[in-house]
């Protein structure tokens, strides 16, 4: 089982933004050297301080330099019209090769009416869109010359720029929420990134059934199957005191719940496809009950090192294959003992839980 760092740049009271742009990009060398397998960050937009990365190729181009194994992903890019599906490919190419290889690709539809209100984007077509960039990168991946031609896009003969045939391609991993999105990511033969755990324990194994059921039938769209699932863990928090690993935690994370409930039920009740996220007023009523949280789901990992591996293995035995620990909005210091005591105590007894599932097949391996 995998360990991913992910990290939203969030900047808690006193932190400015460019100081913690700083600190994110030592706390990566530090996760390198305690044995995570991959680094994420997010893409979002307008944010107030609580989720600051904007441009995750810029980042994340920094953070190769400065590294060296650990693999690198944007979790996830805006498949959406303002970013240009070419330019996500021109980018994702460029971040591989400066990193020797190791990055991969997350993408999303959107959950933020915020963003979505800003771009002028129609909430009920962001499936649509994502589709349509999923078919234009599969090709932009494994053809050297390409042209696409749909309702959205008309894109005539053009060479992909940089082009890196003797390569695998580039992994793609989706981020999703409804059992639906999570069938058609493994059908798509892309990785999956679970983000609304906080739903429960069973809500998890239905999203894993229905993901499952996708790679029953995948089909390599995006030039590869991928197939990988992996849960979020919004607050992660981990020290040799449970109390204290949780009340490091406890501000941070309740604060971001509280943004997630209203994105959700904004969007559950306002946007097609979207109706599924007004379940999140099941979990509502204990939105400031960071324990009870905790002990109804994953979605929230903060206590003492073996709390977090009884979480983990839970997950493991139910067949997820990554943990994404979101290590951030403490303060760099907390943050980075969290890094260490994962490093030390959680990742080296989930590096013995053996993977069920290849990373990615391509080629003569599909």
């Amino acid at each position: 089982m995998k360990a991913i760092l992910f990290h939203e740049a969030i900047c808690p009271a006193g932190t400015s933004w460019d100081q913690r742009l700083g600190e994110i990009s030592d706390e990566v060398v530090l996760a390198e050297e305690n044995g995570f397998h991959a680094y994420a960050q997010s893409e979002h937009h307008f944010a107030k301080g609580e989720a600051i990365i904007s441009a995750p190729e810029v980042c994340l181009a920094y953070v190769a330099a400065r590294t060296s194994k650990i693999k690198l992903r944007i979790s996830s890019v805006n498949f959406l019209p303002f970013n240009h599906p070419l330019r996500v490919v021109e980018q994702a190419a460029t971040l591989d090769i400066l990193s020797g290889g190791r990055f991969e690709l997350g993408g999303a539809r959107s959950n933020n009416p915020y963003t979505l209100e800003a771009f002028r984007i129609d909430p009920s077509r962001t499936r649509e869109y994502r589709d349509e960039f999923l078919n234009i990168i599969g090709k932009a991946l494994t053809e050297e010359w390409f042209e696409y031609k749909s309702d959205l896009y008309d894109i005539p003969k053009r060479r992909i720029s940089p082009w890196t045939p003797s390569r695998r391609p580039i992994p793609v991993h989706l981020s999703a929420t409804s059992s639906e999105s999570h069938e058609q990511a493994g059908a798509a033969g892309c990785g999956v990134m679970s983000g609304l755990g906080i739903l429960g324990w069973d809500y998890v194994r239905n999203c894993l059934d229905a993901y499952e059921r996708g790679m029953a039938k995948a089909e390599p769209v995006v030039g590869s199957i991928t197939s990988r699932f992996a849960t979020f863990s919004v607050g992660t928090s981990c020290h040799e005191d449970s109390k204290r690993a949780r009340e490091l935690t406890r501000k941070n994370t309740i604060d971001f719940f509280k943004v997630i409930i209203g994105w959700m039920t904004k969007l559950g009740q306002t946007a097609e496809g979207y109706e599924y996220m007004s379940r999140i007023q099941e979990v509502k009523e204990n939105a400031e009950n960071i324990d009870f949280l905790i002990e109804t789901s994953p979605y929230i990992m903060a206590g003492s090192p073996d709390e977090i591996l009884k979480t983990a293995r839970r997950l493991y035995d139910m067949g997820v294959d990554d943990l994404i620990w979101r290590v951030d909005g403490m303060g760099h210091e907390n943050n980075k003992a969290t890094i260490e005591a994962l490093g030390k105590h959680v990742i080296p007894v989930m590096e013995t839980w053996p993977d069920r599932r290849p990373e990615q097949r391509f080629g003569a391996a599909l």
